[in-house]
């Protein structure tokens, strides 16, 4: 079977950084495809020594290079048995690592990288919204019936403490902290988005907005500097929702590892701001079960998981459609039907890539659209509107170029 190495790649810059790593070198790819193959029978027992080869944390806080030696091991990875053979090889013959500096620290990652400076998002809320404007705006999300089932209640609580206070009456904290786990694609930042509108309509934030962060705006390079850095992102944030994905990354590593200063200050921030901040976290399910019992104060503050499964074929067959209204481009006879039938390839597979694999597979239609439009020499607008089923590719392999993005 093919292997889908756009996905592996983005599994492997997602390890660099949680680890924060200056490039992504094989060690990340073997991680990912440690992760990917981890319930084959052959591979259950390289997880482990794969996860153990990332550390140590590095201090590099910019977006991680694809080095020559991981794009080389990622070329090689034409089909599942390809992918197999190297990653037991390399679990079986480790490379010995390059010896860490005096500060702990990769030689590669002692070069200072700047930070990304990540403000605070608008969540583009109409002036006076009401709750019920912004959850019909929600319930339009394709699919994700769970996912509103919860957040819904969650939102009534909060109306009904409003209106409970109103009356002069005792309250019950709504739980406005939140974690959302799943894999990538479904919806969580965009549900975050709209979550921090609904706090703001109903009353529970004085403010909509929402700043989405990662591990490397949190942690600084010194002892003393994640403090500061981590409530400086808390103070642009409030009044509104942190949204922090793949979470997980912030989970203390040892000693060395500036995590567990990050968490205690957002643990604090947590309570001291109880009402002009919310914090949302989220990554895949087992991380984020790993990190939030990593600190008792955690614990006692998220309450509430909300778990975002794969699309259907179905549901992401509507996606596809919606992107390609969005942008005025019409369907041809049987591409609708070409396009469902690779989300039923598709899906199942191990770290695919949902709504983001949607996105893929309309970009890649879009291209195709646009060259057969120039084939002739000339194009015109009449070649550029309409989407046909020979546009839409069929083969797995050809859809490996999906690049991470945030949310969808």
């Amino acid at each position: 079977m093919a292997m889908n190495r756009g996905l592996v790649a983005d599994a492997a810059v997602s390890a660099a950084k949680a680890y924060s790593h200056a490039a992504v070198e094989p060690r990340h790819v073997v991680f990912a495809l440690a992760r990917h193959f981890r319930e084959h029978p052959e591979c259950a027992a390289c997880f482990e020594p794969a996860k153990r080869a990332l550390e140590p944390h590095g201090r590099s806080y910019g977006p991680p290079s694809m080095s020559e030696e991981a794009r080389a091991l990622l070329d090689t990875l034409r089909t599942d048995d390809d992918a197999i053979a190297a990653l037991r090889s390399a679990v079986q013959n480790p490379a010995r690592p390059p010896e860490p500096t005096a500060g702990g620290t990769r030689a590669a990652e002692t070069a200072e990288q700047p930070a990304t400076q990540t403000q605070p998002q608008p969540a583009a809320p109409k002036a006076g919204e009401t709750v019920a404007e912004v959850l019909a705006e929600f319930d339009a999300l394709v699919g994700l019936g769970a996912v509103k089932a919860q957040v819904s209640r969650i939102i009534a609580v909060v109306q009904a403490n409003t209106e409970r206070e109103k009356a002069g009456l005792k309250t019950v904290s709504p739980g406005l902290h939140l974690v959302f786990t799943g894999p990538p694609g479904t919806g969580k930042t965009t549900v975050a988005r709209l979550v921090a509108r609904m706090y703001a309509a109903a009353g529970a934030l004085p403010g909509s907005k929402l700043t989405e962060a990662t591990r490397a705006d949190l942690i600084a390079g010194y002892v003393g500097q994640t403090a500061i850095k981590t409530n400086e992102l808390i103070d642009r944030t409030r009044p509104g929702v942190l949204f922090i994905d793949e979470a997980y990354s912030l989970t203390p590593r040892g000693d060395v590892d500036f995590g567990h200063e990050a968490v205690a200050t957002l643990v604090k921030a947590m309570e001291d701001h109880r009402d002009t901040l919310a914090v949302i976290v989220a990554g895949y399910g087992a991380e984020m079960t790993e990190f939030i019992e990593s600190n008792p104060g955690l614990r006692s503050r998220f309450k509430t998981y909300i778990d975002f499964p794969d699309y259907s074929p179905d549901e992401l067959t509507e996606i596809f459609g919606r992107m390609a209204r969005e942008a005025g481009i019409g369907l041809g006879e049987g591409a609708l039907t070409r396009a469902s039938g690779v989300f039923r390839l598709a899906v199942g597979k191990r770290d695919f890539g949902n709504a983001r694999f949607a996105r893929s597979l309309f970009e890649q239609a879009y291209a195709r659209m646009a060259s057969r439009a120039a084939d002739d020499g000339s194009v015109t607008v009449d070649e550029l509107t309409t989407l046909l089923a020979d546009d839409i590719v069929d083969d797995l392999a050809t859809l490996s170029s999906d690049r991470r993005r945030i949310g969808f």
